[in-house]
């Protein structure tokens, strides 16, 4: 299971108060403007390479004979401290979208039937340690099987098996991880934000390309370790090909809002596949983290307007669903405070 899915969600009759968002942002690759690993003058300030990480979630259902996790979905995420234990070694605390790590709770995100048969107890979360420039995954680590998700918004909150070691494995690459600083400071219409994201780049094929379906099932599995059970777990990399590139984009605060908890952003370029967990920088509070991209709201295609002006919105939800056509929707650096601290209660 992947983003593609959202491209067959419907927006005609959705009201702004309960927008859903795209979580796959619904456009191929081709289409927007390439993606930069590069940054403009922010990069003497920020070091945006070293903020995100990609993260997937994986799933086995060994009842019904699958001998290896496949791919679920793709996403996002970036790390935290916890309150009051800031230091080289304190634990850190990675936010990403919950239908990232969970697709199955979110069923009208994905329609598909299979789906309510996997639940935590069949899945995994991974991180992946990325290559910048060519999006090759240098290594892969499980996350700790506890996910915290947030009561009623699309965000959860996950740790890593053996921080010291990925820390480690991951300076060695040329990538330490910074830790990001939340800020409970609603952003103001026309604020300047940065988000740092993992766009997934997608891999056209000829008809006649095997791809990885050709030989032994060995080449194309790792086997990463489970510090939990003492045991492995084994991943089928066929489902998951299509190399993930740091994608960051600049834009504006939207003076929109939900009643979700949720804010719009109009970005440089309509977001990729695979960014949906990615942080929102505040350039005007040195980086400090505003919000998380839960998604975007669908571009409008031709003719849409006029099929949407049919559909029974009233006027002014159709302009609302106009002026936000195409923004990032975020959620609000105060939610992920207060996940953080039930992830702290639960400790």
């Amino acid at each position: 299971m992947n983003a593609r899915w959202s491209m067959t969600l419907g927006t005609e009759g959705m009201k702004i108060t309960s927008l859903r968002l795209s979580p796959a942002l619904g456009h191929k690759m081709g289409r927007h403007r390439s993606f930069s690993a590069g940054v403009s003058s922010t990069s003497n300030t920020l070091p945006l390479h070293r903020i995100s990480v990609s993260i997937s979630s994986w799933f086995r259902l060994a009842d019904q004979g699958m001998l290896q996790h496949e791919m679920l979905c793709r996403g996002t995420a970036f790390g935290v401290q916890l309150p009051q234990r800031k230091s080289k070694h304190a634990p850190l605390i990675f936010f990403t979208c919950s239908h990232v790590a969970a697709p199955w709770r979110w069923p009208k995100l994905y329609p598909v039937p299979w789906l309510e048969h996997v639940r935590e107890e069949h899945s995994r979360c991974v991180l992946h340690v990325t290559e910048v420039q060519t999006g090759r995954v240098l290594e892969r680590f499980l996350m700790d099987s506890n996910v915290v998700h947030h009561d009623s918004l699309d965000v959860c909150a996950l740790r890593l098996q053996d921080q010291e070691k990925v820390m480690q494995r991951m300076a060695k690459h040329g990538l330490p991880l910074h830790p990001l600083v939340l800020s409970e400071r609603v952003p103001s219409s026309g604020n300047a934000v940065v988000s740092p994201g993992f766009a997934v780049e997608r891999l056209q094929r000829r008809a006649d390309d095997g791809s990885l379906s050709d030989g032994e099932d060995g080449e194309y599995t790792e086997v990463v370790e489970d510090l939990e059970t003492g045991g492995s777990v084994r991943l089928d990399l066929r489902t998951d090909q299509e190399p993930r590139r740091l994608c960051v984009s600049m834009g504006t605060v939207s003076h929109y809002k939900d009643r979700q908890a949720r804010g719009f952003a109009v970005m440089d370029r309509v977001l990729g596949d695979g960014v949906c967990g990615a942080p929102l920088l505040d350039l005007r509070q040195e980086g400090r983290c505003v919000g998380l991209v839960e998604g975007i709201v669908p571009p409008l295609e031709d003719g849409a307007e006029a099929t949407q002006t049919g559909s029974g919105l009233a006027g002014r939800e159709v302009e609302l669903r106009k002026a936000i056509a195409g923004n990032a929707g975020f959620i609000y650096g105060q939610q992920l405070i207060d996940l953080l601290e039930k992830v702290s209660d639960n400790k």
